[in-house]
C-alpha cells in the first residue's frame, strides 16, 4: 500500500471520519510544509511516551511526578471519594467537570452493543465492579452515578450494568443513580453543554 492510501486508511480509524474527510486530511498534509507535518509526527510521538492511563478511574493524563500513576482527579485529596461518575469516555469527564461536579470518575471505555453476547469485551465491566466493592466495602461509597448518554446503546449498557450492580449495593448499601432531565434522547454526554449536565445531573434518579 503506498503512503497516501496507508495515511487515509489511518485517518478513516478516527470516530466520524469517512474516506472522503480522510483523503482531505491527507492532501492538507501534502499542501502544508514539511516543518508542520514534524511537527505532527513529533507530537504523536510525544503522545505515547509522555502520557499514561490512570490506574483507577482509566482516564489519560500527561505523566508529571505523581508517584501512584493516578490522574489529577484520583490523586486529589479533595475530591468527592463518596460519589463515583460513571462516564463511557475521557472526554465526558472534561464536560462534566464544567458543570461543577466534584467527585470521582471510572471510564467505563464505550458503550455495549445490542447484539453483543460478550457484554465485558466492550466496557471495563469487570474493573468497574471490583472498585465498587473495593470502595463500598470500606463505606468510602455513597452514591454511584451512570452517566451514559442518551443512546439506544446508552441505555443498552445502563441496564446492564445496574444488573450487574444491584446485588453489591443492596450488599454495601450505596445508590445507584442515572442523569435525570435535561439530556435530550440521543444525545452523548460529551457534546452536552454544562448547564445542561448540571441539570441531568441535579434531577437524577
Amino acid at each position: 500500500m503506498n503512503p497516501l492510501d496507508r495515511l487515509t486508511d489511518l485517518f478513516e480509524r478516527f470516530p466520524g471520519i469517512g474516506p472522503r474527510q480522510a483523503r482531505r486530511f491527507v492532501q492538507f498534509l501534502l499542501a502544508e510544509q514539511a516543518g508542520f507535518r514534524s511537527d505532527l509526527a513529533e507530537s504523536i510521538r510525544h503522545l505515547g511516551t509522555e502520557t499514561a492511563q490512570c490506574k483507577k478511574c482509566y482516564r489519560w493524563f500527561v505523566k508529571n511526578e505523581e508517584e501512584r500513576g493516578l490522574c489529577n482527579i484520583c490523586g486529589n485529596a479533595k475530591r468527592d471519594a463518596a460519589t463515583l461518575f460513571v462516564v463511557e469516555k475521557d472526554a465526558d469527564i472534561e464536560n462534566v467537570e464544567h458543570s461543577g461536579f466534584r467527585g470521582l470518575y471510572f471510564v467505563l471505555g464505550g458503550t455495549i452493543p445490542l447484539a453483543s453476547e460478550q457484554p465485558e469485551r466492550h466496557v471495563r465491566m469487570q474493573e468497574l465492579l471490583r472498585r465498587i466493592e473495593a470502595e463500598a466495602s470500606k463505606l468510602e461509597l455513597n452514591e454511584l452515578i451512570l452517566g451514559l448518554s442518551a443512546t439506544t446503546e446508552g441505555d443498552h449498557t445502563r441496564l446492564i450494568l445496574q444488573e450487574k450492580i444491584r446485588p453489591i449495593s443492596e450488599g454495601l448499601n450505596f445508590r445507584v443513580s442515572s442523569l435525570g432531565r435535561g439530556l435530550s434522547t440521543g444525545s452523548e454526554l460529551e457534546y452536552a453543554d454544562p448547564d445542561t449536565i448540571a441539570s441531568a445531573l441535579s434531577s437524577r434518579n
